[in-house]
């Protein structure tokens, strides 16, 4: 059974059957804004940093697909929340009787019975929820383009696509660029390390990424750009790939997804010009 529940102006999470929560896509963006702080900014402990990691690069992974457990949405309510009076009650349109009043060069707000001078926690909260506000006027707009939103964009699919960039290391067979393109590497697939059928799938999904990450290390990594396998017209949106781009990943110029099929931590999955096959993941039978 699904059902949609509340949470903070204008936001709406959808609770899913077995315990399991569906983020909104503006929900996506709030709580990539609020870990990038509290890494950034706050002092969590070295378990709390690790969660955060892991959220974030769940978040990069799967967009408005993100699914989280209700312990998992707790623990990252908890750690993203904003202190002190800077919340989102200020929002809140004010009677026409009660106008804003100015003191100086201070600027002052109604708030819960009584004026108080805006903070740079309140300029920065409306800033955010300005972002997000505009993010998602965007996709209701692309929503109602032609062919769901994808202007007339399609590079080719050249093997100069991402070989200027660098990289970060997501999980065994993603990597995200530089400019915050996010690439699945094809030719393979590895175990999943964020939501995983079993534990075993999980122990090899982070050794997949730790071996990933060695690789890259070792010697002189290239990311090159390929067309996806999606229906034409779809590249780049969430109809193909979940938005994700495709490419090959190198080093020395060796496959890396033929050396990690060689170690057992990836098997081969290959598609046709247009569609996939049923996603490979026999590590937990």
């Amino acid at each position: 059974m699904t059902k949609m529940l509340a949470f903070g102006p204008g936001w709406a999470m959808i609770h899913l059957a077995g315990g399991l929560f569906l983020l909104s896509d503006v929900e996506v963006t709030y709580y990539r804004s609020r870990i990038d702080d509290v890494l950034r900014e706050g002092r969590p402990t070295a378990w709390q940093r690790q969660f955060l990691m892991d959220m974030r690069q769940k978040i990069e992974r799967y967009g408005p697909r993100t699914r989280l457990t209700g312990k998992q949405m707790a623990t990252l309510r908890k750690l993203t929340r904003l202190p002190g009076h800077a919340d989102l009650s200020f929002i809140k349109p004010m009677p026409s009787s009660q106008e804003p009043r100015t003191r100086g060069r201070h600027r002052y707000h109604w708030h819960r019975g009584g004026y108080r001078r805006w903070g740079y926690r309140d300029f920065k909260i409306l800033a955010l929820l300005l972002m997000v506000i505009t993010i998602a006027g965007g996709q209701m707009l692309a929503e109602r383009l032609p062919d769901g939103g994808h202007i007339a964009f399609q590079p080719a699919a050249s093997s100069a696509g991402f070989q200027t960039q660098s990289f970060t290391v997501t999980d065994g067979d993603t990597v995200r660029m530089s400019d915050g393109t996010r690439v699945r590497l094809v030719g393979f697939n590895t175990p999943e390390k964020f939501e995983p059928k079993c534990s075993r799938e999980a122990a090899l999904g982070n050794r997949a990424s730790d071996r990933l990450r060695e690789l890259v290390a070792s010697g002189t990594p290239v990311v090159t750009r390929v067309a996806c396998s999606c229906k034409p017209g779809t590249e780049g949106t969430n109809r193909c790939n979940y938005g994700r781009r495709c490419g090959r990943l190198t080093v020395d110029g060796r496959d890396v997804g033929e050396m990690l099929i060689s170690e057992g931590l990836a098997v081969s999955f290959v598609c046709s010009d247009t569609s996939c096959p049923p996603t490979p993941r026999p590590w937990c039978r």
